[in-house]
């Protein structure tokens, strides 16, 4: 299968961030994967074989380099993916079930 962007429009307001994670889950199970979130509510997905990926939302807007790069090794640790980030916002995902 060749490797496909999507791209899609959603608006999500900041505090819905749980309805977001569910939305970006859902998308997984179809086939579309994060590549990245842009301004204006745009996200761009890669199409692939259906996943079952947990997505979590982090909202950090005042992390110095140096504690960022903790922060980040620190989930990738957790074996979370960091996929980005909108303005503070830092987008995660991992396989559903793992530890």
């Amino acid at each position: 299968m060749k490797n496909t962007t999507i791209r899609k429009a959603k608006w999500f307001w900041p505090w819905q961030d749980a309805q977001e994670e569910v939305w970006l889950e859902e998308m997984s199970r179809q086939g579309l994967h994060l590549k990245k979130v842009d301004l204006f509510a745009r996200y761009s997905f890669s199409q692939g074989a259906p996943q079952n990926y947990t997505y979590r939302l982090d909202f950090q807007d005042s992390l110095k380099p140096r504690n960022k790069d903790e922060y980040l090794r620190l989930l990738a640790d957790d074996s979370w993916e960091h996929l980005g980030q909108l303005g503070g916002w830092q987008y995660f995902r991992k396989p559903a079930g793992a530890s």
